[in-house]
């Protein structure tokens, strides 16, 4: 099980199967931004957050706990994408 972070969105616990799945998902994003690709980082970034939203399980906001990965927000640019992914891990699981 993993806490996850959605930047502006709240943290989601993600577990099982889902990580696998997320893994995947996650490295197209990550190699979107190693080959400066604005089109499909911003769909990779869409997939990403509408998966971990439907398959994880949101966090109470009142709930204090510590996320084990962060992802940018959902209109969140290449460039700043590049910035938060400085030594982000290639795999989750």
């Amino acid at each position: 099980m993993m806490i996850i972070r959605v930047l502006t969105q709240g943290q989601y616990t993600v577990e099982g199967n889902a990580l696998v799945e997320l893994d995947a998902m996650d490295n197209s994003l990550l190699d979107a931004v190693e080959a400066s690709d604005e089109i499909q980082f911003t769909a990779n970034l869409q997939k990403v957050v509408s998966f971990v939203q439907t398959k994880g399980v949101k966090v109470p906001d009142e709930e204090l706990v510590e996320s084990d990965l962060i992802i940018p927000a959902p209109d969140t640019s290449l460039e700043e994408a590049r910035e938060m992914f400085a030594g982000y891990p290639r795999d989750l699981t």
